[in-house]
């Protein structure tokens, strides 16, 4: 299958490269040509043609309403990852036969990206599905509340935890480990978590980690006095008030 993407940023980038790894044919179209040759570029100047592709609009959200009207014919899909850009909006500007929205992070180069997506028509979810599965695991929600919420997990919360993992790592290193290896224990400690929280809940393997008197229960009562679990929330409330204000 072939997919177009319409934007040369970062996410964009990512997305490609992980569609490519899962064999789909892409092109990044954009306003210019590109430097890099990783993929096939298409240029879009007055008008671009998207009858019956499969396209992801990936581009700045400001840019939504100008790049609308230079796009000609009917998209077989139109997928969007525009940050707080709802599902009624990109229907009313993009003309397809399917419309999406989706908010992936940028895990997506490696396959890994966890995506959650709203859809309108639920008989081509499947189809929708498949495309964002090439670059991760996709999950559907049932309307836009959801996806407003989810997308918060997906594309704010990993800069959270780089924030944490920043932390530890920084701790490592004051604590005598060279950067490198101080980089491999926290990568390895979240890759550890992250198989852990697909069976076993969170309350549960903290508990099981925490023997009593031991050094983990002090790290633990140290963070609670810190409130950083509220930090946490709140850090998710923030962003949640920002998307839906905006």
């Amino acid at each position: 299958m072939k997919i177009h993407i319409l934007g040369s940023g970062v996410m964009a980038k990512a997305m490609a490269a992980g569609l490519a790894n899962s064999g789909f044919s892409v092109v990044l179209v954009s306003q210019n040509a590109l430097n890099d040759t990783s993929f096939a570029n298409e240029i879009y100047g007055q008008n671009y043609q998207i009858e019956g592709k499969n396209i992801i609009l990936a581009f700045k959200p400001y840019a939504l309403a100008e790049v609308a009207k230079k796009l000609t014919g009917k998209a077989n899909i139109c997928i969007s990852v525009l940050a707080r850009t709802g599902l009624k909006q990109i229907k009313e500007l993009i003309n397809a036969r399917e419309h999406a929205i989706c908010m992936p992070n940028l895990a997506a180069k490696h396959n890994a990206s966890i995506t959650p997506f709203l859809c309108e028509n639920e008989a081509r979810s499947d189809e929708i599905e498949g495309i964002l599965e090439g670059f991760g695991k996709a999950i559907k929600l049932s309307n836009e509340s959801e996806f407003n919420a989810a997308s918060i997990a997906s594309g704010c919360a990993p800069a959270y935890l780089g924030l944490v993992a920043e932390a530890l790592k920084d701790a490592l290193i004051q604590a005598g480990i060279k950067a490198n290896q101080a980089n491999e224990l926290i990568s390895g400690a979240f890759s550890s978590t992250a198989t852990m929280l697909q069976s076993t809940h969170p309350a549960i393997f903290k508990e099981r980690i925490c023997s009593p008197g031991g050094t983990t229960i002090e790290g633990i009562v140290s963070l609670e006095k810190s409130a950083v679990r509220g930090a946490m929330i709140s850090a998710f409330k923030a962003s949640f008030d920002k998307q839906n204000n905006a």
